[in-house]
């Protein structure tokens, strides 16, 4: 590795997963003698963790390649994650030094320390959590995340994930009580369960265990509160919702990646359920959960999608009680079956979809927190609110809540009563504990 090779900044493109890996390997470049330092620091060694998800992703991270190599001459670049998995020339091209993919990931404190360049790409296959850190905090942040599966098998029409990050691989059941655990002996009050496919988790194992043995693990952990990063339409079972709806751990709050509310386009996209699935899911979840937030994943512009079936998806969403929507453009990637389908829909009615969808998003979240105005909710503080002697809090179902506050924030929860929608901000008052009615 030489002296000189001490001080690595590590920069992070696209999705939670992506985010805690980087945690993990900041970590893990610690502990091999190397010193971490944060953006805009001096750095001998530049590490972008990249993201292909879309042709943005792929563009953002070229960008912070380019600009590594401008901020820092002479530092090596290491370009790792999806996008070095499934295009490694694309990035040596735009002058990364050595391009290490998914399943290599780990092993870049090895590879700087000898020195290496080029392309290492292992298949993402490898079983990754035997060399894994799992267990991580975001910096500063007042959750934590446990990463408890990596990889895909659904194959859909228009995601490259499962080609960049492999088959379903499970955390075991005892790594995960053990994660848990570690995570609530040093203090954290808020874990979310992430995994590129969550829903997949257990089916992989020997013997193959449910998901409900995941949630039992959650729930006896010990932590506050715990959240799911996303569950699919089918894996939302009535056995699911049950769950979320008595516990006292699992947070009332579920992303669900829908992504198009037509049945043409979802059989087009390859997923495997209708539009009827979604509303019957939906309604479900809001019917026994008070308060739930339900958040949505929408592709727009998937090749065949017209104006009939983009009416469909506004329908769907307008119908149901969705608090918030993640709009993506459709990105065509090379390698999916979605690449070469006819009937690509022209980029600025992508645009002005996008924009519409979005539009309603906007609206089904100002509902939604309006909804939950005059409640009383046990919250965690997580960061300085923009208003001055103020801090923001976040309940269980995710509303984000200025409070006025002075003095040291709080690890524990609290309860906030919800006064009143302000514009775009949501403002809440500290109430007794005797006051909590829920």
């Amino acid at each position: 590795m030489g002296d000189r090779l001490t001080r690595v900044s590590v920069a992070t493109v696209g999705c939670k997963v992506n985010r805690f890996e980087s945690e993990a390997l900041e970590q893990s470049l610690r502990e091999r003698g190397f010193q971490v330092v944060g953006p805009g620091e001096a750095a001998d060694v530049v590490i972008v963790n990249s993201c292909t998800v879309t042709h943005r992703s792929d563009r953002d991270t070229r960008a912070l390649v380019r600009r590594a190599r401008q901020a820092h001459p002479g530092a090596r670049i290491v370009v790792t994650g999806c996008y070095a998995q499934v295009a490694p020339r694309e990035l040596v091209d735009v002058g990364a030094d050595l391009v290490v993919g998914t399943g290599a990931k780990m092993s870049v404190p090895d590879l700087l320390e000898r020195g290496a360049r080029g392309v290492h790409r292992d298949e993402p296959a490898d079983p990754v959590f035997g060399r894994f850190p799992e267990v991580r905090g975001l910096r500063g942040r007042a959750r934590a995340y446990l990463k408890v599966q990596d990889g895909c098998e659904a194959f859909c029409a228009y995601c490259i994930v499962p080609y960049a990050r492999g088959p379903s691989r499970s955390l075991p059941l005892d790594r995960v009580r053990e994660g848990l655990a570690s995570l609530g002996r040093a203090g954290y009050r808020e874990v979310v369960l992430t995994g590129v496919h969550l829903g997949l988790w257990g089916r992989d194992l020997g013997p193959p265990q449910p998901l409900g043995a995941l949630l039992d693990a959650a729930e006896a952990s010990g932590i506050p509160r715990v959240r799911l990063s996303s569950l699919e339409p089918g894996e939302l079972t009535p056995e699911v919702v049950d769950r979320l709806a008595r516990s006292d751990v699992l947070c009332p709050h579920v992303h669900v990646p829908v992504q198009s509310g037509s049945d043409r386009i979802l059989a087009a996209m390859g997923r495997p359920y209708g539009s009827n699935r979604v509303r019957e899911r939906v309604r479900d979840l809001a019917g026994r959960i008070e308060g739930v937030c339900i958040g949505m994943d929408l592709i727009v512009g998937f090749p065949g999608e017209g104006e009939v079936e983009f009416e469909e998806t506004v329908r769907l969403v307008e119908e149901l009680p969705v608090a918030y929507l993640h709009v993506f453009p459709f990105s065509p990637r090379r390698g999916t079956r979605a690449w070469d389908l006819p009937g690509r829909v022209p980029p600025g009615v992508i645009k002005r979809r996008a924009a519409r969808l979005r539009e309603l998003s906007q609206k089904k979240r100002e509902a939604f927190w309006a909804s939950q105005v005059g409640r009383t909710l046990p919250a965690l503080a997580e960061a300085p609110a923009r208003s001055g002697q103020a801090l923001r809090f976040r309940t269980r179902n995710y509303l984000p809540l200025e409070v006025p506050w002075e003095g040291p924030r709080p690890a524990d929860e609290v309860l906030v009563r919800v006064d009143a929608l302000d514009g775009d901000v949501l403002r809440g008052t500290l109430v007794p504990d005797d006051a909590y009615e829920e």
